[in-house]
């Protein structure tokens, strides 16, 4: 694909995905070529697979858009959505209101940049026993009063 100071027609990373799931497959690793092009490896979706929110609203768009094509949308349908709902990044509703009642740790959290409350939301879901999740949202509440990151996420020498 060329850059965009190439100066020379070509898709975008967005439109080039659209047009992968539209036939089942997805974007992977992307590399450079030089200074004008870049290359990305598309293959078959597995039925594993984890779908992303933003390809999940894309195939939502695409199928209201009439550009799925059969292969596509079959790839769809069999996705694993118990792997779906794991891979929403969201406090359950109770973690939230609790995180919420203090509100200077969760203004500071909410200020974080989105990267960074993508890993701790995920640090903190992501523990099999409820104790543990319990523990690590105890302890994100605590660093976030402080104005600190969850030690985990801590850059060297802060």
């Amino acid at each position: 694909m060329w850059r965009k100071g190439a100066g020379k027609p070509t898709l975008s990373w967005s439109e080039a995905v659209d047009q992968a799931l539209c036939y089942g497959w997805i974007d992977g690793r992307q590399s450079p070529i030089d200074d004008f092009s870049w290359t990305i490896r598309f293959t078959p979706r597995r039925p594993r697979s984890n779908w992303s929110l933003v390809n999940l609203r894309k195939i939502e768009e695409l199928t209201a858009q009439g550009l799925m094509r059969p292969a596509g949308t079959a790839v769809f349908e069999a996705r694993d959505r118990d792997r779906e709902e794991k891979s929403v990044l969201e406090f359950e509703a109770a973690q939230l209101a609790r995180f919420q009642a203090e509100p200077r740790a969760w203004e500071w959290f909410s200020g974080q940049a989105p990267s960074y409350r993508k890993s701790a939301i995920h640090h903190v879901i992501s523990a099999k026993l409820d104790e543990t999740r319990e523990r690590r949202l105890d302890q994100l509440i605590a660093d976030s009063l402080e104005g600190v990151r969850l030690k985990p996420f801590r850059r060297p020498g802060t």
